[in-house]
């Protein structure tokens, strides 16, 4: 006589988890499904963020150094013989507040991994109807968002080699680097190998969850994804717009 009751699922370490997250996905997903844990992606996402900040400090305020005067010069509102002095008061004040900048990337950063995963999960009940906790669905988010983490650690080093923050695993390779803050470089650098990782290990976790089909799953991160990338690129155009 067959028994209907299923096995119940290994408990892992933190250890564990993340180091599975890479090799056997399903096995980290699985244990995530059966006991959440959204706290441990977000303190490595921290940590990481505080690792890149103080690491590329340079790197980053020259590049937002750049970015600032090209806004200024083409802005025709400001008189030419005023706009050097804009500059150099701009530049100042971004040094100036780069700690407070930071906490406004904490917050940000929070915002916004709380946020994907409500989306995700109400996307996944409301849409597809399928049955998951917010806390199981943004503990998979969560734990997708290490192959970020991963991608760091391979990009800072070379970021930092050639001073730059540019450094293309994808389709962005492919266009100009005077070309980097355009609305075809922001479209095309979203198709990227760690991306496309990311992307399935999320179809994975959540057709595990829900029970759906992979292909499923798949409609339903692609087309937030897909979303994501128009608003990204919409915004960049905006930007690039009112700019100059």
């Amino acid at each position: 006589m067959e028994s209907n009751q299923t096995e119940p699922v290994a408990e892992m370490n933190v250890f564990s988890r993340v180091i599975n997250l890479f090799v056997t996905p399903s096995k980290t997903l699985e244990a995530l499904i059966a006991k959440p844990d959204w706290v441990t992606p977000l303190v490595l996402i921290f940590l990481m963020f505080i690792a890149t900040s103080i690491l590329l400090k340079e790197v980053i305020q020259a590049e937002q150094a750049v970015a600032t005067k090209e806004s200024i010069m083409k802005n025709a509102q400001i008189p030419d013989n005023q706009k050097e002095q804009y500059v150099e008061q701009s530049v100042t004040m971004m040094k100036k507040f780069w700690a407070v900048g930071i906490g406004v990337g904490f917050i940000v950063v929070l915002a916004l991994y709380l946020l994907g995963g409500l989306v995700l999960h109400l996307a996944g009940k409301n849409i597809l109807k399928g049955e998951g906790t917010y806390l199981q669905v943004l503990s998979i988010f969560g734990y997708s968002g290490l192959v970020d983490i991963l991608a760091g650690i391979i990009k800072v080093p070379l970021m930092m080699a050639n001073q730059t923050m540019r450094v293309d695993t994808g389709l962005g390779m492919l266009v100009a680097t005077d070309q980097t803050r355009t609305p075809l470089y922001v479209l095309l650098s979203k198709f990227d190998l760690f991306t496309f990782w990311q992307l399935a290990i999320l179809i994975i976790g959540l057709s595990m969850l829900y029970k759906f089909s992979k292909e499923k799953s798949a409609a339903l991160v692609i087309g937030l994804w897909l979303i994501w990338v128009l608003l990204s690129v919409g915004f960049t155009a905006l930007g690039t717009s009112m700019g100059g």
